[in-house]
């Protein structure tokens, strides 16, 4: 589990006073391009539901690709309901053929236990 992440943990802080607490994005992990309309904002901490859309547009970008890596700093919390949220979602969908390996990057994979 994660253990003492910012992201999770402050991710209901207050912060009135800000427009966006961070910002989340997609890119290929080949060429270090960010797909089109797979960058957000995000508010209040990160928010799964922003990474559900940017993930969705990057999989546009992509749609003919079987295998996907999907690498998040808290990947063990986001994909918990992933595939709930996009299956309860009216505008987001996955390839039914599509298969996602996921992980954590090195750096961030030291602060679980």
């Amino acid at each position: 589990t994660c253990h003492e992440h910012c992201a999770v943990n402050n991710q209901n802080s207050s912060r009135v006073h800000l427009d966006a607490t961070g910002i989340g994005a997609v890119c290929c992990g080949r060429h270090g391009a960010f797909y089109p309309h797979a960058v957000v904002d995000f508010h209040k901490g990160e928010q799964q539901r922003n990474m559900d859309y940017a993930f969705w547009h990057a999989l546009q970008s992509i749609s003919p690709l079987l295998l996907v890596l999907m690498m998040y700093d808290i990947m063990c919390q986001y994909w918990i309901k992933f595939l709930a949220r996009f299956a309860a979602s009216a505008v987001l969908s996955l390839p039914s053929n599509i298969s996602i390996q996921r992980g954590i990057g090195l750096f961030h994979v030291h602060g679980h236990k």
